[in-house]
């Protein structure tokens, strides 16, 4: 059955880019299937990252900007790690199982993440190991589908046997799995088997802001709204950057929102390319996470100025429709 998972996504027409496989581009098509079909995605853009050792828990909240002492076993936490400027390197969610860490976060940025972490914990009694196991995402619309009508609370984890299941919010459900095992756990039989970027169309519909290589250390959390988004703790102690993400939060106010937006081009829209103001040509903002859902439209997660939110915004010539804006969450 394994075999034949992997046959079928490989008999796919693909390509190769810098992650790995990639689906076929019938983005219509791949979109409607992990929204309303039952659809799994291979995540090979995403990796989790194991942090364990009997000092894990005290240096993990001395590095993060959220609080690690005070989650509970089993529960997943949105946070981020920032350079000592408090702009972020690496967003992530972070969950406690059996005394172990582990963090979920974009392939981009777990390099440079480690090597901070490394860095910075010299005699502490803590290691980081990246898992190497197949993992998958699939919408929490088919979980019952997958997982014989079993269902997890929203930001639930939990293991079953060497394998890890996790839920963020109530949009996304993630499995690590060794090739052998995933057929036990999820039930994948006459699944669509589709790439990464589908998954990334959840991230951005479920306003979910991973960052990438070439916007680490460029915002600070407030800027991409991870205080808004219950990814910043303001009562726990120190961690890089925290003098100046606290003076911001307590003195003053961010002037970038995090929004997601909606615009239709013929041209080929790229993750660099700035958004401005019809009015006076300004620049208004910057993309944060990009999907094309069908032949000329994209889907976005965006870094808006405040004081550009009511005017008429473009990008590449096309005009931007502000679907969004981050509210604070329960």
């Amino acid at each position: 059955m394994i075999n034949d998972f992997f046959k079928k996504f490989l008999n796919k027409e693909a390509i190769i880019d810098h992650y790995g496989l990639m689906t076929n581009f019938d983005f219509t098509e791949e979109i409607n299937k992990i929204s309303t079909q039952k659809s799994l995605s291979l995540l090979e853009n995403k990796v989790l990252i194991k942090c364990f050792g009997e000092d894990a828990e005290n240096f993990l909240n001395t590095q993060f900007t959220n609080d690690v002492k005070s989650m509970e076993n089993n529960s997943v936490m949105l946070s981020g790690y920032c350079n000592p400027k408090g702009r972020i390197i690496s967003i992530f969610y972070i969950f406690q199982l059996d005394k172990e860490f582990y963090l979920y976060t974009t392939l981009d940025t777990a390099e440079p993440l480690l090597k901070k972490l490394n860095m910075y914990k010299m005699m502490s009694k803590v290691e980081f190991e990246i898992q190497d196991d197949i993992l998958i995402g699939v919408s929490a619309k088919q979980e019952h589908v997958f997982f014989n009508d079993k269902k997890l609370d929203n930001n639930e984890a939990t293991k079953s046997g060497e394998s890890i299941i996790f839920k963020i919010g109530n949009s996304q459900v993630i499995v690590l799995a060794k090739a052998k095992d995933l057929c036990d756990i999820v039930n994948i039989e006459n699944s669509n088997i589709l790439g990464y970027k589908s998954f990334e169309f959840l991230d951005i519909q479920s306003i979910i802001p991973f960052i990438n290589k070439s916007q680490i250390e460029s915002y600070t959390p407030q800027m991409i709204s991870l205080d808004i988004l219950n990814g910043v703790s303001f009562s726990k102690g120190c961690y890089p950057g925290q003098e100046i993400v606290a003076r911001t939060h307590y003195l003053g106010e961010a002037k970038k929102i995090l929004c997601k937006i909606r615009f239709s081009s013929k041209k080929t829209i790229s993750i660099d390319d700035k958004l401005t103001s019809v009015e006076d040509n300004k620049n208004a903002g910057e993309l944060l996470n990009i999907v094309k859902i069908n032949k000329d439209t994209y889907n976005s997660l965006a870094v808006l100025r405040k004081d550009m939110l009511s005017k008429n915004l473009i990008i590449n010539d096309a005009s931007v429709e502000i679907m969004e804006q981050v509210k604070k969450s329960a």
